[in-house]
This record gives structure tokens, sequence and C-alpha cells, in this order.
């Protein structure tokens, strides 16, 4: 499902745009790709704060994320970004989160993010 390209941006340093629905409004966090565990079909990312985020999850599970980078080639020459759909959670427990904990001691829990499509952008 991840392909190589996003792999290859994910391994570059910059902004991850999630968003989801809140009960009234989209709501949206960041974080850093150098946070995410990327996985064949999923990342992980450690959380924080984000209670308004797990607030919205809870609303509807459905996300998009955006990454991007300027140093890896995209469709048109340098530069490249994806649009990614899927659906997240909030995991307080279990080894993905202890992992996470080792690596981010202020990590309360993570967000698994399932991605269902991904599509690069430029």
């Amino acid at each position: 499902m991840i392909s190589e390209t996003l792999k290859r941006v994910m391994q570059k340093e910059g902004v991850v745009a999630i968003v989801a629905q809140g009960k009234e409004f989209p709501h949206v966090v960041n974080t850093w790709h150098s946070y995410v565990k990327v996985g064949n079909d999923s990342f992980i990312v450690p959380v924080g704060g984000m209670q308004g985020m797990e607030e919205a999850l809870h609303h509807d599970d459905r996300v998009l994320v955006t990454v991007g980078s300027k140093e890896v080639e995209g469709l048109h020459g340098m530069g490249t970004g994806f649009l990614l759909s899927g659906h997240a959670k909030m995991v307080f427990d279990g080894d993905a989160y202890d992992v996470a904990k080792e690596s981010y001691p202020w990590a309360r829990a993570i967000m698994k993010i399932t991605i269902l499509s991904a599509t690069q952008t430029v």
C-alpha cells in the first residue's frame, strides 16, 4: 500500500497534517515525519496532547493526512506530496504503545492510522 516514494518522503523531515471531522468543524493537528513509524499500510504517531483530535475521532474515525518533501523527486521534478485517507484510533496500551513510549516519554497514547488510499499530488 505505501509506495517507495512515500517511504522516501517520510525519511525526510517535514510536517504531517492530520485532519478529522469534529462535531461542528474539521479538526487539524500536526506532527513531524521523524515521529511517525511507517508500516505497510499504517502510520503510528506518538500522541502528547491531541485531546481535540481524540474527541473528533470518537465522533468520526475517518482522517485525511498530508505529507511532503521538496527533497524527493515528484511527478514534475523535485518535490512531492501525498494525500492519504484512512481511519484512525487512539491506543493507550500494547506493544506499539510501549515502543513509542520508550522513544517519546511524553507520549500519553499513539494514534494508529490505517491508510486506505495514498494519492501522490505533485
